[in-house]
């Protein structure tokens, strides 16, 4: 049965029904390295899953060094794990760093829409409010997965707006760790979300274009925290949510038992 599993997880590098992943862009290391954090972020590779560099090189067509090179771009973006046999795999969860990552988007969304209502030119704010637009026709389709990637767009697009390179190089690493974290969340909703959500992306962009710092400012926050409070309101939700386990007192309880 383990070796079952472990060969149903290696042939999870692309999608099944993909057959032989087709190149439509790119050659070499960047292509692998797009195609598989696409798959990575949009959670068609699980957390865990073992990213074989022999079958990765044949379902891409490509030799193991661009395999190699992509796999150590990833790791170093922390959507790839090297453990000590040298092997690759998907990096988990770590659900005890979602305060850290909560608080530092809270941050992050904060400071960038503030800077971006200082910074901010009428060609990039028109920009904006297409992003808004096309996010807003994504939801009414409940096509999440175009959903998460209009909100990395939108949050990428507002941070290159506060002119710090080092802003939009941390939100934009931020948002690919959430993107994940929103399609796990979207999968517990059903794909279904409420219009209000996009609520705090229509001030965002109203309060930047008005100049308003704090205004936008406080959209970046109630944006964040409307995604936490969700976050938090789902997970309490989960059927085992309710259920008081005390794994001390059952082990000791069995080992009565056993007596």
């Amino acid at each position: 049965m383990a070796a079952k599993s472990a060969k149903s997880r290696r042939s999870r590098v692309a999608p099944a029904s993909s057959g032989r992943a087709k190149r439509t862009r790119g050659t070499g290391a960047s292509y692998v390295y797009d195609s598989l954090k696409a798959l990575i972020l949009d959670l068609e590779l699980k957390p865990g899953t073992l990213l074989d560099e022999t079958l990765v090189s044949r379902q891409f067509s490509v030799s193991r060094s661009p395999v190699r090179e992509a796999l150590i771009r990833l790791s170093a973006e922390g959507l790839v794990q090297t453990l000590r046999n040298r092997t690759s795999i998907v990096a988990p969860f770590d659900v005890g760093t979602l305060p850290a990552y909560f608080d530092a988007m809270q941050l992050l969304y904060r400071v960038s829409a503030r800077l971006a209502a200082t910074h901010a030119t009428p060609a990039q704010i028109e920009r904006l409010r297409q992003i808004v637009h096309q996010h807003e026709d994504a939801l009414h389709r409940n096509d999440m997965k175009s959903m998460v990637l209009f909100n990395h767009e939108f949050h990428s697009a507002i941070a290159e707006m506060s002119d710090n390179p080092f802003i939009t190089g941390w939100m934009r690493g931020l948002l690919d760790q959430g993107q994940r974290i929103l399609r796990l969340y979207a999968h517990n909703l059903g794909d279904h979300v409420p219009d209000a959500t996009l609520r705090p992306h229509r001030d965002m962009v109203r309060a930047i274009a008005a100049g308003d710092l704090d205004g936008a400012e406080e959209a970046g926050r109630t944006d964040a925290q409307a995604l936490i409070d969700a976050f938090k309101r789902n997970l309490s939700e989960r059927p085992t949510a309710s259920l008081a386990v005390d794994t001390g007192l059952a082990r000791k309880a069995m080992a009565e038992e056993a007596e």
